[in-house]
């Protein structure tokens, strides 16, 4: 475990909700998603060093709006100041606060420690986890339009930007439906390209098998939580049925999700996220075990994160020991990224550059017209 040079004292807390337009709505099975409203975080050592944390509201994931989101971090701020941080062991703080569940914003709150701790060691965020396993990674670009024209010019134009990671969100229509969008989209790029599809719980049980049955021949290479992730016997079938492999997402809360998905082989991989877990240190113990447990692993941002959560999930990414299924960053969906450096893709890859802590911050100034709640 990473050794801290010096204890550190939290001296201040300020919490901030934004709500930020996205480029356009991303359509997914159940809603329309027009906007991120965000909790922000900036703790303050006795040095007056900062770091700085960001978690999406995701109410059909996390059951977290943005203003119950920042009530929980005015109940977590209480507990936190004037406490000590000797190891990151003290980062358990968060999950063994009175603050039931929350894990949105205790992971805004355990990334803002981690870029502190690394900032105070004058480290990349990422050697607090490990050494660097990579040095770049692919980033999934999603295709989730208000219908098959716009979604086949949204994909078109991803390909000359140099994507050739693709996930395209079904669950929305039913599965004949579905199966045309992915052959349609799936066969202007089956050459070059490599293409996933969500269906957020969205499918009926039949639905969801038709599906998996016909996944393959549409140019799918992974079905990610084709029904409710409570219907794990239902989801075990569809895994043995499926032409492709299967993955979850919204099963995935804890490490013992992880354990139970990879001993009873409920799907053979995984979507980790930091609101889903309670932060990024938690997502990265989580994919280590995934590994260990032979399961696939996607590592992502819930729509829409500035390049603050997105660095978060990226030094993940850098230090874990596999990610097969790649990586969706989605600051690149924002009209605007309010922080001081953002986060660049280039060519449909990161290419990981070292940093002190996490690498960015809230530009206040930048943040000011998005601002919803502050204290």
């Amino acid at each position: 475990m990473f050794k801290m040079k010096s204890d550190i004292l939290i001296k201040s807390i300020d919490i901030y909700t934004l709500k930020i337009p996205l480029k356009k709505p991303i359509k997914m099975a159940g809603i329309s998603v027009d906007s991120a409203e965000n909790l922000f975080v900036k703790i303050t050592n006795q040095n007056d060093n900062y770091g700085w944390g960001e978690a999406s509201s995701a109410p059909t994931m996390t059951g977290e709006f943005s203003q119950g989101m920042f009530a929980g971090a005015t109940f977590l701020k209480n507990i936190l100041i004037n406490k000590n941080i000797t190891s990151l062991n003290d980062l358990d703080i968060l999950k063994n606060s009175p603050l039931y569940e929350n894990k949105g914003a205790k992971s805004a709150f355990e990334i803002a420690l981690l870029d502190l701790i690394a900032k105070e060691n004058e480290v990349p965020l990422y050697k607090i986890f490990s050494d660097s396993k990579r040095t770049s990674i692919p980033i999934i670009k999603m295709v989730a339009g208000k219908n098959l024209t716009e979604e086949i010019e949204d994909f078109k134009k991803a390909l000359d930007d140099g994507f050739t990671k693709f996930k395209i969100k079904v669950g929305s229509n039913d599965a004949k439906t579905d199966l045309n969008r992915c052959s349609a989209i799936s066969q202007i790029g089956f050459d070059k390209c490599f293409f996933s599809a969500d269906a957020n719980e969205g499918y009926s049980t039949s639905d969801a098998i038709e599906f998996a049955k016909n996944a393959k021949d549409a140019g799918i290479s992974f079905f990610e939580q084709p029904i409710s992730a409570s219907q794990k016997d239902k989801i075990s079938e569809i895994t043995a049925l499926s032409t492709v492999p299967t993955c979850s997402d919204e099963g995935v809360h804890s490490i013992n999700d992880v354990i139970e998905i990879g001993i009873k082989k409920i799907t053979t991989g995984l979507s980790l996220k930091t609101i889903k877990l309670g932060g990024a240190y938690e997502a990265f113990k989580c994919g280590e075990r995934a590994n260990e447990l032979g399961l696939n692993v996607n590592l992502s941002g819930k729509v829409a994160e500035t390049s603050i959560a997105s660095l978060a999930i990226s030094h993940v990414a850098q230090a874990i020991s596999q990610a097969n299924w790649d990586l969706s960053i989605t600051n690149q969906y924002l009209v605007a990224d309010p922080v001081s450096k953002s986060l660049k893709i280039s060519n449909g890859i990161i290419q990981f550059e070292e940093s002190i802590g996490l690498g960015t911050e809230l530009n206040l100034d930048k943040a000011s017209e998005f601002i919803q709640l502050s204290n």
